[in-house]
């Protein structure tokens, strides 16, 4: 027992000190007005959330269809959109459906 409890605590410091691992994935961008009428249109999604950045000199968009819950996160400028992220069930912080 002794012996599985030390191996547990390793496994747990071991956990706590791992490095953060940076991702390469490949994301789709356009131009800005492309994106953003192909998600409102076809998508029949809206904007949820806005967020910007100054320092980089993007704005980042949330935007979900509430009929059917897919939403997709998109960082932007005046000139390129970018989507970040795409799925479904969406729901608040608090678990209700938006």
């Amino acid at each position: 027992m002794r012996t599985f409890f030390s191996g547990l605590l390793l496994l747990v410091a071991t956990a706590v000190m791992a490095e953060p691992r940076v991702l390469n994935k490949p994301v789709t961008c356009d131009a800005t007005a492309t994106v953003l009428r192909t998600i409102v249109e076809d998508f029949k999604e809206t904007p949820q959330w806005r967020g910007s950045n100054p320092e980089q000199g993007t704005s980042t968009v949330l935007t979900v269809n509430p009929r059917t819950g897919a939403w997709t996160l998109i960082e932007f400028t005046a000139i390129t959109a970018c989507v970040i992220g795409v799925g479904e069930n969406s729901s608040s912080a608090w678990g209700v459906p938006v």
